[in-house]
């Protein structure tokens, strides 16, 4: 089954080559109203789409304007509805008020560099970032433009990180088609990024339950 929708998947990239760039920026755009999906994998995916065509730029600036487009949008959510949406608890889990807190010391101690540092943290500071630079009506030419550097240096060194990638990936690309060998990089990066979010995961339930332990320690000898 997984061959087959391979190779449906490449016919269609076959038959439709002059709008793939667009189907890639139309789906980065796309992403940045689900909340959920990554923008990484989504830039991994273009980048072999990319290697597929033995096409850079193109595929580079549909990335570039498809990123920058997805923070102006998420701004716009959090500086419009980011308080009423923080209700909903699907949306609360994704952005809870520590993280909130987080992005908003960055905001006071690194001003527009905030943009350019977030880019390139996973484990959703990055949309906590942008929703929170809208509910905390962060000041919007300076954003744009903050985000516009920011977009252009991620886009950038994450894209040519992957195509460079990808071109030395021939073998597999080869066997398997282009479809099938993004789906296996696909897999191996949530499967790293899993293990390293479980494992800070723990680290900090280690800590929070080592203070805890320290605290009670010290009401006991208090009393």
């Amino acid at each position: 089954m997984l061959e087959s929708v391979s190779q449906k998947l490449n016919d269609i990239v076959h038959q439709y080559p002059d709008f793939a760039p667009l189907l890639v920026f139309l789906c980065i755009a796309c992403s940045s109203l689900t909340f959920v999906v990554s923008l990484d994998l989504l830039i991994l995916t273009a980048a072999m789409i990319g290697v597929y065509f033995e096409s850079y730029y193109p595929f580079l600036i549909a990335c570039f304007c498809g990123t920058f487009f997805c923070g102006q949008v998420d701004y716009w959510i959090g500086r419009l509805v980011g308080n009423r949406l923080l209700k909903v608890k699907k949306i609360s889990n994704l952005l809870p008020q520590e993280r909130l807190q987080q992005v908003q010391g960055f905001f006071l101690r690194y001003g527009p560099l905030t943009f350019i540092i977030g880019r390139f943290i996973p484990f959703g500071f990055r949309l906590a970032m942008f929703i929170g630079a809208g509910i905390f009506k962060y000041r919007y030419p300076t954003f744009v433009i903050a985000d516009l550097i920011a977009s252009f240096i991620w886009t950038s060194c994450i894209f040519t990180l992957f195509y460079n990638f990808g071109q030395h990936a021939n073998i597999i690309k080869d066997k398997l088609g282009i479809a099938v060998a993004a789906l296996l990089l696909i897999s191996l990066v949530v499967l790293t990024l899993y293990l390293i979010r479980k494992r800070y995961a723990s680290s900090t339930n280690d800590t929070i339950a080592n203070k805890d332990s320290a605290s009670s320690s010290l009401s006991d000898d208090e009393l």
